[in-house]
């Protein structure tokens, strides 16, 4: 079997299984396809990257990669904690409400 044919399979197990969760979201959909079609260039053309990464200033391709997927897992991160603050910050203000709300209910039940 082909090594680069052995490394497209993962390329495109990802983009089955990602594809369909993202049913109304346009803008992933997309990513994921921009980024399953790019990785799937660099795996056909493995030369490719050492030239993009000698025009951008990096010595060898691999060494790019390593570069955007540390940014790239950087931005996620800070993406993922500012969405779980925002739900923290819901959650507390939906207690909040619900224990406003048993509290009047509860008060005028006794009277």
């Amino acid at each position: 079997m082909n090594f680069k044919l052995l490394l497209l399979i993962p390329v495109a197990i990802i983009f089955i299984i990602a594809i369909p969760r993202l049913k109304n979201r346009t803008f992933y959909r997309l990513l994921i396809i921009g980024l399953t079609a790019v990785g799937g260039v660099f795996v056909v053309f493995p030369g490719l990257t050492d030239k993009i990464a000698n025009f951008v200033g990096v010595a060898r391709g691999f060494d790019l990669l390593v570069y955007l997927f540390i940014m790239f897992f950087f931005v996620a991160g800070i993406i993922l904690y500012s969405k779980i603050r925002n739900l923290e910050a819901a959650q507390t203000d939906l207690v909040r409400k619900i224990s406003i709300q048993r509290a009047e209910n509860l008060n005028e039940t006794k009277a």
